[in-house]
């Protein structure tokens, strides 16, 4: 059954409150709610600037966001617009905010509500990402991000107590030499220090230990 309530686009609006987003249909399948939105920003082109006029053409494209009142699924009308400066090398391009730069398939909010969900509040990866119905992969890019950015200088530190924590942060990934065509397995782990008075982080490092296979054994 499906039942429109696009009719309340304005109050959808506000009560979806996505930053330079404005709703423009809402419906309801099998009990599953589905968002429609555009964003409300002049479009520049990420090259020369000059606002454009002249679309090119449409497509929806599905975001990942925060949960409102239950799970929404979140479909982004995006327009590629054309390039109007004839001194641009880019013929067009397509719309990006700052909840949704290029190339992200999710919003800013949800990402920064990944990390305050981790950091703040304490919550396993594994919970979050379960709480948020994403990827565990996604919730710990966006806590590693998080955490680049806002590392301490370690000069200016003084913890009591130092601590380690290591986890695999990609799949295992198999190197050949080009001289002695042997294989070799590479773990990519990642170490980070932490604070164990404060419970900060204070760095990350990458760990990657590299296992050579058994003599005798090939890959491919």
């Amino acid at each position: 059954m499906i039942e429109p309530t696009g009719v309340a686009a304005d109050a959808a609006t506000i009560l979806f409150n996505l930053p330079d987003y404005h709703v423009i249909s809402t419906t309801i399948t099998a009990g599953r709610r589905q968002v429609i939105i555009e964003t409300d920003q002049p479009p520049g082109c990420p090259s020369c600037g000059v606002i454009a006029s002249r679309r090119k053409e449409r497509r929806l494209q599905r975001l990942r966001d925060i949960p409102v009142a239950g799970p929404v699924d979140v479909l982004w009308s995006k327009y590629r617009w054309y390039s109007q400066e004839p001194a641009c090398d880019r013929l067009s391009f397509f719309e990006s905010t700052p909840q949704v730069p290029a190339r992200a398939r999710s919003t800013s909010r949800l990402r920064d509500q990944l990390v305050d969900a981790v950091i703040l509040s304490g919550r396993a990866v594994s919970e979050a990402a379960a709480g948020f119905a994403v990827s565990w992969w996604m919730v710990r890019a966006a806590v590693t991000e998080a955490c680049l950015l806002t590392l301490p200088d370690v000069d200016k530190l003084s913890p009591r107590m130092l601590g380690t924590d290591e986890h695999r942060f990609r799949s295992v990934r198999y190197f050949q030499d080009p001289g002695t065509k042997a294989w070799t397995r590479f773990e990519p782990w990642m170490t980070t220090i932490v604070d164990l008075g404060l419970f900060a982080v204070h760095g990350e490092m990458d760990s990657r230990m590299s296992v050579m296979p058994p003599s005798g054994r090939h890959f491919s």
